[in-house]
């Protein structure tokens, strides 16, 4: 069964992905959302509706996060913690409140 089009006959899922990518271009552009929007003519609203519901999605999804460790050093140092777009490298000895404020602060950003 064929995806359902939008009127303007781009897939859905197609609209998703162009999204993800604007704004993580936004986001390593260094540039506020408001100046990023005004550079490509695409309306404020609109980026912070994706955006939105973009990091509900994400948030939405089961809650685990596949981990990948690239060394055996870094197994046995550190460990990274993501939450929705943020990735949080804990270390050993640390605060288990602290890194629930960080995370709470996070979210809510």
């Amino acid at each position: 069964m064929d995806e359902a089009k939008t009127s303007e006959g781009i897939t859905r899922a197609a609209r998703r992905e162009e999204w993800r990518g604007l704004i993580a271009q936004q986001q390593t552009s260094g540039k506020s959302a408001t100046n990023f929007c005004k550079e490509r003519g695409i309306p404020a609203w609109k980026f912070w509706y994706w955006r939105k519901a973009l990091l509900d999605d994400s948030a939405a999804s089961n809650g685990f996060v596949q981990m990948q460790v690239s060394t055996a050093q870094e197994t046995a140092s550190h460990v990274w913690v993501e939450v929705g777009r943020w990735r949080i490298c804990v270390t050993p000895g640390f605060d288990p409140a602290t890194l629930r404020q960080a995370a709470e602060a996070l979210t809510a950003s």
